[in-house]
């Protein structure tokens, strides 16, 4: 970029930065690349808060230049400043991000650049042979537009909270260990189709014209004032369980009432929810919509709790806002608008989020879906508790994507100092554990679901008597489904087979439910396997097997849980290097450009075969074929290096759980059948494009991270 810093915004920040004392900041910020609207008659316009509609339709026409670019600028913003970390995601429809700054002179400095930032005055025109062939057109200077109109990121609501040592997760083992002052390891700056994940459900384009009503934290907080003072007519038991009966039945309940009944929606993933939400006076449509939920859980369990659910009466605790029981966003469409949209038309919406800009595509699938009443609450979350606190209406913690994974409420209240109250940690607990029900608000990467990965809630006492937890919308698949099974005997594994099969050939539609079925068609032929080498004693069964993770699929002694994603600086110190002069052992060395293959360490649960040519079994068969003496040595050891998968090293980087070692690396493998080439899939840093048509992955193993044992982990070695 021409451009990089402002000299008026950096060069007294800089030398504040080598200096500063303060604690670090985080910033959750996004912005839909929308036109600003023009003033009305007698407004002023903001000073610079200009993005006109033309400079927009040339930017998306020419994104393929732009987004590179703009990819760049923010790696040069962060690395001028110094020590900025987080997530950053551009697209042709905005940009999504929240980053953690070591000051607040360096947030304001990264947050001065944004605002003076102009496409064409930073980024210049795209070069003639770079615009789209099909608008020949356009490929005249005369149609580009004037420098001045795209401000992208001006008129960002940047929403701050600062960064303190917490008491973390209780693990179960009783240590105690202070989650790291750096919210994120590293930066990462992504280029993806969509800023917020909706399959394509919602175009930037249709934002301006079928987006809910935005309303701040105030007018939100009003409205449930209200809806609390009306509700008054509670109903009765006898009522409430036909209105369930209804819900069964998928009959509409016609309101009785002249004011439209509020339904309070909560678009964040169920884990989100799990540990904090906002309270709503009791809700007839709440209670149907978590009925059904309950219903579709294919759980008897649950069928029978379901009969005795008792609506409350006027004088009980307010119910938790709706959940859509989503694992991420991208399925609120098809889970949830698809099924109640029908049911909400004649209600008013209210929606919220983290910090707003999920409920903006939120609002709009449902008003697409003819919900004509949708509001939602403008910067979400973080806007409300900062105004309201813990005396509002949102109850319990707020979670957020970084290694602070919850924050308290009555923590995020603006103050002029920059610090937050952590008196009240620890309080205001409304999650409860999906096993016991006790109360628990302490999220866990290391208590994950092991059929889909999502966060689990789950105290320490149930976590100690369980081998693999399940989510909501899993709870019934337990005693059917499991990661691991080598503790299992033939006839238990025959038992989980026959009970697999009738759950993938009665329980889902294979229509609504494809991915659903093809998880099961993977487990049972992961069951048939097992059992067929167990049958043939390739394999044993292992009684006393440890705790491993569903993760990275190592045991407790080497990995504790949080190995993925933010958690993974996050493990529990390792314990003394198992040398004789008790010093860490170095780091093998490694160069860009090595030929590596599957090494010691080497885990065939997590990262599949060893092999490359052919299926694992045609090799697994040479290889007992080699056992049984039917080839010669040289014949098997030709046999194994032809099959062995191989690659290269694009990358050596910092794992973060072992500290600022460069201990992991970056592996482009060979074309093979396990990694292959994989269509329409987000490109990376170390990604390589094929004509833009396919995208073949480099992938992350470990060169030496340090384990909980103390020992290097090396999951590749040099070839």
């Amino acid at each position: 970029p021409g451009h990089i810093l402002q000299p008026s915004c950096v060069a007294a920040h800089r030398a504040v930065y080598r200096t500063m004392a303060s604690s670090p900041v985080v910033v959750l910020f996004y912005r839909y690349f929308l036109p600003t609207p023009l003033p009305s008659p007698g407004e002023k316009a903001s000073d610079g808060a200009v993005v006109n509609e033309a400079t927009l339709e040339f930017f998306q026409k020419h994104s393929s230049f732009y987004l590179p670019l703009l990819q760049k600028y923010q790696h040069a913003i962060c690395d001028k400043l110094g020590n900025v970390k987080g997530r950053i995601l551009i697209s042709h429809e905005g940009i999504n991000g929240t980053l953690s700054c070591p000051s607040k002179k360096v947030l304001n400095a990264y947050i001065c650049e944004m605002e003076s930032f102009d496409l064409l005055h930073y980024l210049g025109e795209p070069p003639t042979s770079n615009k789209d062939s099909e608008d020949a057109d356009n490929n005249d200077a005369g149609c580009v537009p004037k420098a001045g109109g795209g401000r992208l990121f001006a008129s960002i609501d940047w929403k701050t909270s600062s960064v303190h040592n917490r008491k973390p997760s209780n693990r179960g083992d009783g240590s105690i260990r202070l989650l790291p002052t750096e919210p994120f390891p590293d930066l990462f700056i992504y280029i993806v189709k969509e800023v917020v994940n909706t399959g394509g459900a919602v175009h930037v384009k249709d934002i301006p014209r079928d987006t809910g009503k935005e309303i701040s934290a105030e007018e939100f907080h009003n409205i449930l004032l209200e809806a609390q003072k009306n509700d008054e007519g509670a109903m009765s038991a006898g009522d409430g369980v036909r209105v369930i009966q209804n819900a069964i039945e998928c009959e509409p309940k016609i309101a009785t009432n002249e004011k439209k009944e509020v339904v309070l929606i909560d678009v964040r993933n169920t884990f989100e929810h799990s540990i904090g939400h906002f309270l709503h006076p009791r809700s007839d449509t709440i209670a149907r919509v978590n009925a059904i939920n309950n219903t579709n859980n294919f759980s008897q369990n649950n069928l029978e709790d379901k009969n005795n659910i008792q609506p409350g009466k006027s004088d009980e605790a307010p119910m938790p806002a709706l959940n859509p029981n989503t694992g991420t966003f991208s399925h609120f469409d098809s889970t949830f608008c698809s099924k109640y949209s029908d049911s909400l038309k004649d209600k008013k919406v209210l929606m919220y989020c983290t910090g707003g800009i999920r409920c903006v595509k939120a609002s709009a699938m449902l008003k697409q879906r003819g919900v004509k009443d949708v509001s939602h609450l403008s910067g979400g979350i973080h806007r409300y508790v900062e105004k309201y606190g813990t005396s509002g209406f949102y109850k319990g913690k707020v979670f957020v994507f970084d290694q602070r994974v919850a924050l308290d409420p009555d923590s995020m209240i603006s103050h002029d100092g920059g610090t937050e109250n952590d008196a009240k940690w620890g309080a205001n607990i409304v999650g409860k554990c999906k096993e016991c029900h006790t109360p628990e608000d302490q999220i866990s990467g290391a208590n994950i679901c092991t059929v889909c990965r999502d966060l689990v809630l789950i105290c320490p006492t149930c976590k100690d008597s369980m081998d693999e937890y399940y989510c909501d919308r899993h709870d019934t698949w337990k005693n059917i489904y499991f990661t691991f099974l080598e503790k299992f005997t033939q006839d238990e594994l025959q038992c989980q087979l026959g009970k697999l099969r009738k759950m993938h050939d009665t329980a889902y539609a294979a229509k609504e439910h494809k991915n659903v079925r093809r998880t099961l068609r993977k487990q049972i032929d992961k069951v048939f396997s097992r059992i067929n080498d167990l049958k043939d004693g390739r394999a044993a069964v292992e009684n006393n097997t440890k705790w491993r993770c569903r993760t990275c699929f190592e045991s407790e002694d080497i990995c504790d849980g949080l190995c993925w994603g933010f958690w993974r600086s996050m493990q529990s110190p390792h314990q003394k290097a198992k040398n004789d002069n008790g010093k860490l052992e170095p780091i093998l060395s490694i160069n860009l450009g090595d030929r590596v293959s599957p090494g010691p360490n080497w885990n065939k649960l997590r990262h599949g075969s060893y092999f490359s040519l052919g299926s694992e079994s045609q090799s697994r068969k040479r290889l007992r074929n080699d056992v049984n003496g039917s080839t010669d040595q040289s014949q098997s050891t030709f046999t194994n290096m032809y099959n062995v998968k191989m690659g290269t090293v694009v990358e050596i980087k910092s794992w973060a759980s072992g500290g600022n070692e460069m201990d992991c690396v970056a592996v482009l493998w060979d074309t093979d059948q396990s990694s292959g080439c994989h269509k329409g899939t987000r490109q990376k840093g170390n990604d390589v494009s094929d004509g833009g048509v396919a995208v073949r992955r480099s992938e992350i193993y470990r060169w030496g991270t340090v384990a909980r044992n103390g020992k290097r982990m090396y999951d590749v070695k040099l070839s």
